[in-house]
């Protein structure tokens, strides 16, 4: 199996590559630049080249589409959208037209946690999420050109899956982390520049669980289209789940009685299509999670 890594070097491109290769899965990575100790060599294009791009995929049997700007900092919101926008359908008009019939797409927990406004004093405003545990299925919310960039790649996704029968998955990436930030940002004030974690259920992901989840997508039996909220089952705050839903989630609705609820993100469904579940957290091993098994009226299993 030949699988292309767009942004294969940054953080998180530079360990997909390297779980890949611990798979015995072949590489071809790609970014606009490279950089030393990569654990593969990284052809350096644009994929703003649209005929560029052609070239970057053909041959290969899958994509993890990983090459966007990466934060709604890292471009001026028009041109950051733009690019986005251009970069994705530049890899999936490609990947379509030459037959790729797979493809993982780094979304982002943006989609879902619209525009939080935390005050310095007073009551923190109610949580936007729209039910607890979040997963896969939490509608969309985005509220400005990054997450809007990105729920666009997943509306595209949705198309060429549905149209074209290819097997498309976007990962709504949490914050990812390395130890070492994860415990000083766990640290951070909800009344500062974490108050954005409330709406996104306190999640994080240490890059290498996330790596080895794409590297499982692309090796999994995925028909259709399907988006997924991966996140380490401890939440980034270490409280009981309990107290975080009664103190920052009053009145969303939650899926299952709160006693039984062991995760703000349910990631089940993902774990039943994969096999991956994350190993690594900041407090303690990971927990175990309760399968999800009681029909939703509201939010169909799928």
């Amino acid at each position: 199996m030949r699988v292309l890594v767009t942004g294969a070097a940054g953080n998180l491109g530079s360990a997909t590559c390297a779980a890949l290769l611990a798979g015995g899965v072949e590489v071809r990575a790609t970014d606009r630049m490279t950089r030393p100790n990569l654990p593969v060599t990284v052809r350096v294009a644009n994929l703003m080249d649209r005929e560029g791009c052609y070239t970057l995929i053909e041959g290969v049997d899958a994509i993890i589409h990983l090459g966007n700007h990466p934060n709604p900092g890292s471009a001026d919101p028009q041109r950051l959208m733009t690019e986005n926008t251009a970069m994705n359908v530049n890899v999936f008009q490609a990947a379509k037209e030459l037959g790729v019939k797979k493809i993982a797409f780094a979304s982002s927990v943006q989609v879902i946690n619209g525009d939080r406004r935390v005050p310095e004093k007073g009551p923190t405003p109610p949580s936007m999420l729209a039910y607890l545990p979040a997963d896969g299925d939490t509608p969309a919310n985005p509220a400005n050109l990054y997450s809007l960039s990105k729920r666009a790649g997943e509306i595209m996704l949705e198309s060429y899956s549905r149209f074209h029968a290819m097997s498309c998955t976007a990962v709504r990436f949490p914050m990812l982390v390395t130890h070492a930030w994860g415990e000083w940002f766990a640290k951070q004030p909800i009344e500062g520049g974490a108050g954005g974690l409330v709406d996104e259920a306190f999640s994080y992901l240490f890059f290498e669980d996330a790596a080895e989840l794409l590297a499982a997508i692309v090796k999994s039996d995925l028909p259709g289209y399907r988006v997924y909220f991966p996140a380490s089952p401890n939440p980034i705050r270490n409280r009981p789940i309990r107290e975080l839903i009664e103190t920052y989630y009053p009145g969303v609705r939650l899926l299952r009685p709160i006693e039984q609820i062991t995760s703000l993100v349910d990631t089940s469904r993902i774990q039943r299509d994969t096999g991956w579940g994350p190993t690594r957290a900041l407090q303690g091993e990971p927990t175990t999670q309760i399968t999800q098994t009681t029909e939703d009226p509201e939010r169909p299993l799928t």
